[in-house]
């Protein structure tokens, strides 16, 4: 028995730590844009690199873990949902941050939990607490109040920053349940090989390398792969086998946080009032939405 709780514990604590792994790997994501943008590359051009050296990481995982081999169809599923979940989800992402800021694009990615809930009601018909409509109206104001700022760079509202923006949010909340769903059969290395393979293919006809890259430019390339696109997922995927989903999705939370810190400390970005207003209500309106999916686990 008490081997069992100790075992337990170490495993929970395990988990903890990789979220948190995760949501810190993530959040570099402001970080590294940032300085890329400033060396000339585009939003194509980033996603591209992040997806493809990201499928070449998870391929040498999934090949020395001798998990690489799986279904033929499941492959192609895979292959195909990447298209999405990662390529499409990697380009709108860093076009949002683009035009409307860093630190606007990672709170806007943020809203995925909002866009859950509502598909829950209406395409699953699953019955909506009060507490979770108090969130999304919560959120939905959050929304409006950081559009209506001008984003993080206090510029001219940007509505192709605030649509891909939005957009990043609705194909993150798609991943969540694919993949906890077919975790339960294949191994994150694999999974991810397939999916970001499906990403990078997606990317490359419309990618063209214009700008020549320096000897900084590369490394930072790398790092954007190596701790976002490889390290932040698989940390991500050892979190949800050993801690309860809620708990994952709570301290996700720090990555827009955090995110949002890099671009305003290093980089000067800024929101006005209402911008701080709505950072704050969007990650209320997400713990209030975690603390519900806890109280009905807990039933």
């Amino acid at each position: 028995m008490t081997t069992h709780y100790i075992t337990r514990t170490s495993s929970n604590l395990a988990g903890y730590n990789f979220v948190i792994m995760a949501a810190f790997c993530w959040s570099l994501v402001t970080l590294f844009s940032k300085i890329l943008f400033a060396a000339g590359l585009s939003a194509l051009e980033i996603s591209f690199w992040r997806a493809s050296l990201g499928c070449l990481c998870f391929g040498l995982h999934a090949a020395c873990t001798r998990s690489l081999s799986i279904k033929p169809s499941h492959a192609m599923m895979f292959i195909l949902w990447g298209m999405l979940s990662i390529g499409g989800l990697f380009y709108i992402y860093f076009l949002s941050m683009q035009h409307s800021g860093a630190a606007m694009g990672v709170v806007l990615l943020y809203t995925a939990p909002v866009w859950v809930a509502l598909l829950s009601k209406f395409v699953s018909h699953e019955e909506v607490s009060r507490r979770k409509w108090l969130s999304i109206t919560i959120a939905l104001c959050g929304v409006v109040c950081i559009c209506i700022s001008g984003g993080s760079l206090q510029a001219e509202i940007s509505s192709t920053g605030i649509v891909c923006g939005l957009g990043s949010g609705v194909c993150y909340a798609l991943q969540y349940p694919f993949f906890k769903y077919w975790q339960k059969y294949y191994r994150t290395e694999a999974m991810y090989t397939y999916m970001q393979l499906g990403g990078t293919l997606l990317l490359l006809p419309f990618t063209h390398f214009h700008t020549p890259y320096s000897a900084t430019t590369w490394p930072i390339i790398l790092m954007t792969a190596l701790l976002t696109g490889y390290a932040a997922f698989w940390a991500y995927g050892q979190s949800m086998k050993r801690i309860p989903q809620v708990h994952v999705a709570v301290f996700c939370n720090l990555e827009p946080i955090l995110g949002t810190l890099w671009a305003c400390f290093f980089f000067g970005e800024n929101f006005t009032a209402a911008g701080w207003i709505g950072f704050t209500l969007i990650l209320s309106a997400v713990v209030l939405l975690s603390l519900e999916g806890r109280r009905c686990s807990d039933v």
